[in-house]
């Protein structure tokens, strides 16, 4: 399916299809300036994960934390969008989303609403029912592959149903670029994108330096497979490397939902967690 929007006070144009976005502008010599109504949402409906990990940026630990209503709210909120304004696709999150007692229900209601759903997860409750949802509802899931997780049963339970999968992978240190590396070549024939975040000292997590000279210098020759958090977007700037980065700021493209109170923020990093 192929969806368009166009915001000529934004100088902006899109094509969206098969998961794909085309950037295009009225006026080639004025920059796309940041949208009103963003092409992608991250969508925060639970603040609890089993997960337990110890560099958790979201503190995800609150037991009771599901968000009440989030079927009438996606409705409320996408559906008095026109169709113009309406996202391409939102990122399911939370927390761990696949836990939320609605949760299918809600990949079904954004599919409704002609909003391509994706999610993140850590993996450790899918089931049946979930992954079946996934292949019929999803244009992908992103798979947290933290060390201490059974994160590869989890890939072959979701590659099993023929879902389009990309890896999350935290960098910080020397030995987690060699941790991607390993998993890179692991499993290279098998995964769409291998998307790389930049460790972030907020919740539970302490600072940690971040070993970007290193990263660069171990990246493979092509890396088409290779995407990049938003995070990592100033360290892109930097330059005297071969990716290929946006010629704009992630953020004029996107923005963070938390459905616990409907408010809306630039990015996940900046809610006050």
């Amino acid at each position: 399916m192929i969806k368009t929007r166009a915001f000529p006070e934004n100088n902006y144009k899109a094509v969206w299809y098969n998961g794909k976005t085309i950037r295009l502008t009225n006026d080639p010599k004025k920059p796309i300036t940041e949208l009103k109504y963003p092409e992608f949402y991250d969508v925060k409906i639970t603040g609890y994960c089993e997960g337990k990990c110890d560099w958790c940026y979201m503190n995800s630990t609150d037991k009771d934390s599901h968000y009440d209503n989030i079927i009438d709210k996606t409705f409320d909120y996408f559906g008095s969008m026109s169709k113009n304004e309406r996202p391409f696709q939102v990122a399911i999150g939370g927390g761990e989303p696949t836990t939320h007692p609605d949760f299918i229900e809600l990949l079904k209601a954004f599919k409704e609403l002609d909003i391509e759903p994706n999610y993140t997860t850590n993996g450790m409750h899918l089931n049946h029912d979930i992954l079946k949802a996934s292949k019929k509802y999803c244009g992908g899931v992103a798979l947290s592959c933290h060390p201490h997780l059974d994160w590869g049963l989890y890939a072959l339970d979701l590659l099993s149903y023929n879902i389009k999968l990309n890896f999350h992978i935290i960098i910080s240190d020397e030995k987690s670029i060699d941790y991607f590396y390993k998993i890179y070549n692991d499993w290279k024939d098998y995964i769409d994108y291998f998307v790389l975040l930049p460790y972030t000292p907020q919740g539970r997590a302490e600072y940690k330096n971040i070993e970007w000279e290193y990263l660069v210098n171990k990246l493979p020759e092509d890396t088409k497979q290779i995407a990049f958090g938003a995070g990592f977007y100033p360290y892109l700037l930097e330059g005297n490397h071969k990716i290929k980065i946006s010629l704009y700021e992630p953020e004029i493209m996107s923005k963070f939902l938390d459905m616990k109170d409907m408010s809306l923020h630039k990015s996940s990093f900046n809610i006050g967690v």
